[in-house]
């Protein structure tokens, strides 16, 4: 069960505030790119999206870590990183994600299915396209530093670590739950993935519950991501 977390008013509004700049970044990245749809992927600018995308989870980092100071905290009390059964929990990760992985593939499936009923345009997440179109190596090692270790980390730290303890501590769980992972479902900016990343939202939520260990929906989060990659490279073997 979860434990109490420290966290207060101001640093939900804090999330949330950063999570919404976030939001608009992405809904104007995906105008542009939208505007430039047949241009070739450059390994340079790729590298710039890298360095960019680096500097801004480190921000978040950084937030965090001030979040915890302002808090009289520490990240081993803040996130459970004080647990004495780590690999209790990261045994609990990779069987969750064992089981998560196909639930998750399917509802992409049925969300594509959907989505053709109603005439929507299928699109793959950006990060899927670059994988797909890109002649070489450079950024997909870009991407997967970014899905497998960088992402993971910062996210969990705002939707499981802050927002999921805060809003469930206020007395209202059930919200806490499906508010963040609709809200992480939401922010990938993808109706093909909505549905899945709500889904995974859900149980990272539950492994955190479950836990009390950030660890743990960490890792399920990167191996989930990890294994989306090597799945993008293995149906585009040209690549």
């Amino acid at each position: 069960m979860l434990s109490e977390k420290p966290w207060k008013l101001m640093d939900f509004l804090a999330v949330m505030a950063l999570l919404s700049m976030l939001l608009m970044l992405g809904v104007f990245s995906n105008i542009l790119s939208a505007n430039r749809v047949d241009a070739p992927v450059d390994v340079q600018s790729q590298a710039v999206n890298f360095a960019v995308s680096l500097c801004l989870y480190g921000a978040i980092l950084a937030l965090v870590h001030l979040m915890v100071r302002n808090r009289e905290s520490n990240w081993r009390t803040a996130f459970g990183f004080r647990s004495t059964r780590p690999f209790a929990a990261l045994l609990m990760a990779l069987g969750v994600t064992c089981i998560v992985l196909p639930i998750a593939w399917y509802l992409g499936i049925l969300s594509v299915q959907v989505m053709d009923m109603l005439r929507l345009k299928v699109e793959p997440q950006k990060s899927v396209q670059v994988l797909q179109t890109s002649p070489s190596l450079g950024p997909q090692v870009f991407l997967a530093i970014l899905a497998m270790v960088v992402a993971p980390v910062t996210e969990e730290l705002l939707f499981r670590g802050i927002l999921f303890p805060f809003v469930k501590q206020q007395g209202y769980p059930r919200l806490a739950m499906w508010g963040t992972a609709l809200l992480f479902g939401a922010l990938h900016l993808n109706l093909m993935t909505f549905v899945p990343l709500t889904f995974l939202g859900l149980v990272l939520a539950w492994l955190y519950d479950t836990t009390d260990n950030l660890v743990a929906p960490i890792v399920a989060h990167s191996l989930f991501n990890l294994a989306n990659f090597f799945r993008a490279v293995w149906e585009h073997p040209s690549m």
